[in-house]
């Protein structure tokens, strides 16, 4: 993330789940902001809830105004009243424009969510210097460092459909399809994600397995994804 001195074109991007609720940062988050404003860097970040607008508030508490504010179809917060670029019509266009247009990046990674997995795998198929607070409200433990180019981030394409029917028969064996499985993750294809969700999650729950899977419906999906024990 670092540039030599007058090389000023560069920019910092900052992006996470909107499932982060604290109220501040975490100090090593800071501390990289802190050092892309002293580097008089870009930072151009999100205005949705949770991480985004944390970093949008820490921003306007530094007074920082080489801000841009990226957004899809609508602006909904803008801490700083910085200048605002729609980088898309949807959340994932919008993101991959901002990571586009980014040459660093500093990202909040709560409870191991999809959409976020997926922009670490470009960011780290683009080769962009990134740096990752990896957080679990599960146990609460973080842990913070570069993006890890070894590591397969999230979703990795392999997809199940339950039968054409809501009973226990056809959710039963969606899970048992994963659970036999090797995958951490795998998207549940159907016409209703928040329905087949709900029922998946009910027989999770029938059948005791709330330490070994659960349920994540992200962006109009459906994921099972594997608890580490």
């Amino acid at each position: 993330m670092r540039k030599e001195a007058g090389d000023s074109g560069e920019k910092l991007l900052l992006m996470g789940s909107p499932a982060f609720k604290a109220e501040e940062l975490p100090v090593e988050v800071r501390d990289r902001i802190d050092e892309a404003i002293s580097l008089g860097m870009t930072v151009i970040v999100g205005e949705a809830r949770g991480a985004c607008r944390r970093f949008q508030n820490y921003l306007a508490t530094r007074g920082y105004k080489d801000v841009i504010v990226g957004h899809a179809r609508s602006m909904r917060y803008n801490a700083g009243g910085w200048r605002t670029v729609k980088y898309g019509d949807d959340l994932k266009s919008r993101e991959r424009g901002m990571i586009d247009a980014s040459d660093s990046a500093v990202i909040i990674w709560v409870d191991g969510s999809s959409v976020i997995a997926e922009n670490l795998e470009y960011l780290k198929k683009l080769g962009k210097h990134t740096y990752v607070y990896e957080y679990s409200t599960r146990d609460g433990e973080s842990k913070f460092g570069p993006l890890d180019h070894a590591r397969v981030y999230g979703y990795r394409g392999h997809r199940i459909r339950p039968r054409e029917r809501d009973d226990a028969d056809g959710y039963g064996e969606v899970i048992d399809a994963f659970l036999s499985s090797s995958d951490r993750e795998r998207l549940v294809e159907c016409e209703n994600p928040g329905l087949t969700g709900y029922y998946l999650n009910k027989l999770i729950i029938e059948r005791n397995l709330e330490e070994v899977v659960r349920v994540s419906v992200e962006s109009g999906s459906c994921y099972l994804k594997r608890l580490e024990t």
